[in-house]
């Protein structure tokens, strides 16, 4: 039996500068995100086995507004394509805006806890969101497009860094599994490299969305006091981010649920 986990996800509205640079801009409210379990933390999925607790902060990029015949441009620019996976060609494509994270988590307890840092992407067209598959009534969660399980001490705190060409391998695979990849926990997982697997090279498609913001967030198997602090930065090579101040282009993509093989009884 497979079960869809759906978060109820707060939306942080973002704004930054626009202009094609290279100079790195860090983006969100007071220049950073927080996400937290807690003792009060509600399960995402409960068994008898065993239950699951994940929160997730949602991080939108502050997408500037295309012109007004631009979206009508890259309709008529995807008829030069064939089986692309969307109905017209991105206004933010693969590599004009390079995502960069650096996170502090923080155990606040007296004693050992373990967590995983989670993210998934979205573009314009579609929006990551694994579920849970329960094996012998344990929910199991499907891979995230990133994720690391971290082991902390009491009272510990680690500090890491999400690196732009993780969130690029995250936009890769996003569109590769969305064009057809037969398993997507194969594509997503952290040790595969979807542009580097002969087996799914037919799968990638021929132009890739950049990522117009992704969701990071904590899972562990039990409620614990753990934060984590984020800040994001972003790298503008190619004049997509929206002016400070200014409406941005707001996405509205679709969920796109992973397509699991399933081991045959």
């Amino acid at each position: 039996m497979r079960v869809v986990v759906v978060m109820v996800i707060a939306v942080v509205l973002l704004a930054a500068s626009s202009g094609c640079t290279e100079e790195r801009r860090y983006i969100g409210e007071d220049g950073f995100y927080q996400v937290a379990l807690s003792e009060s933390t509600t399960a995402a999925y409960e068994s008898e086995d065993g239950a699951l607790y994940i929160v997730e902060q949602r991080v939108e990029l502050p997408l500037s507004v295309p012109p007004e015949t631009a979206i009508e441009d890259l309709r008529q620019g995807a008829e030069g394509y064939m089986n692309l996976p969307f109905d017209r060609l991105p206004w933010v494509e693969r590599g004009d805006l390079a995502i960069e994270v650096d996170f502090t988590l923080s155990n606040l307890e007296d004693a050992e806890r373990q967590v995983a840092v989670i993210v998934n992407g979205f573009n314009e067209f579609d929006e990551y969101m694994p579920g849970v598959t329960v094996i012998d009534e344990e929910p199991t969660p499907d891979f995230s497009q990133w994720e690391r399980v971290y082991e902390l001490e009491p009272r510990q705190r680690l500090s890491r860094t999400i690196r732009e060409e993780d969130f690029d391998e995250t936009a890769v695979d996003l569109a590769t599994v969305v064009n057809g990849a037969p398993n997507s926990n194969q594509v997503v997982f952290f040790e595969s490299k979807s542009s580097a697997d002969e087996r799914l090279r037919e799968f990638i498609p021929p132009v890739i969305p950049g990522l117009a913001g992704f969701r990071i967030g904590l899972r562990a198997t039990g409620a614990a006091r753990i934060v984590l602090d984020a800040s994001v930065r972003v790298r503008d090579a190619g004049g997509r981010l929206a002016d400070e101040g200014t409406r941005p282009f707001e996405v509205n993509p679709e969920p796109f649920m992973p397509v699991v093989a399933m081991e045959e009884e």
